[in-house]
């Protein structure tokens, strides 16, 4: 999908249970701003739908709290073999919000021990996980990191989002998103254990739907190996 010059921000125009989940998630957003200092808090943005429907949601609260200016550390850490596409869009993503981002290459746990080594004062880490996500069904919207990692508070603002949810708050907000979920990618992995998801494939056996159209929320990983 192309980046949309304008980044809508109210929410009052969306389905009302959309309203209500983005109304909750800006809340726990602000909280977050208002424990730790917007100058304290990074954000987790690797392109995917997830990190994506994040980023636009801290984008309406910091409108709402009058801090549109201000740029919040964004964090990419990224994987071997990753897509061009989500790559791409991540730039076009910095450029698009605005944001003040840090690249790093590894696993999580090294990158976030190097992010608190360089940067002390971050406190908290906005993250776009679901309860539905591998080892996440009993997070919390604030939930420390476990022990042996970095001494870090995980905010996880959609953490009751459903598949579907996500994508028809991206959709009815015009949410830019990476290009490759138009092309039957449902989770975005690396180029090697990553493939359209078959339960989008067309009648004609040669094109996929877009990732929208899934219907059954449970199968969002088929594409993954």
């Amino acid at each position: 999908m192309l980046l949309n010059p304008v980044l809508l921000t109210n929410i009052s125009q969306c389905s009302e249970d959309i309203r209500l989940l983005a109304e909750e998630s800006v809340g726990i957003i602000t909280e977050a701003i208002n424990r730790y200092g917007v100058e304290n808090i990074a954000l987790a943005f690797n392109g995917g739908k997830d990190c994506t429907a994040l980023l636009h949601l801290l984008h309406i609260a910091l409108h709402k709290l009058n801090l549109q200016n201000a740029k919040v550390l964004t964090i990419n850490i990224k994987i071997d073999e990753g897509f061009p596409e989500v790559n791409k869009f991540i730039e076009q993503s910095v450029e698009l919000y605005k944001l003040k981002m840090v690249q790093m290459n590894g696993k999580i746990k090294p990158a976030l021990f190097e992010l608190k080594k360089d940067m002390p004062h971050i406190s908290a880490v906005l993250m776009g996980t679901r309860s539905t996500d591998p080892y996440a069904a009993t997070l919390r919207p604030f939930i420390p990191c476990d022990p042996g990692w970095p001494d870090l508070m995980r905010v996880n603002p959609i953490l009751t989002w459903t598949y579907d949810q996500v994508w028809r708050f991206m959709r009815e907000l015009k949410v830019p998103y990476c290009r490759l979920y138009d092309a039957g990618y449902t989770s975005l992995g690396n180029v090697r254990n990553t493939t359209p998801n078959p339960a989008l494939l067309s009648e004609n056996g040669e094109t996929y739907r877009p990732a929208y159209c899934l219907t059954d929320g449970l199968q969002e990983r088929a594409g993954r190996g």
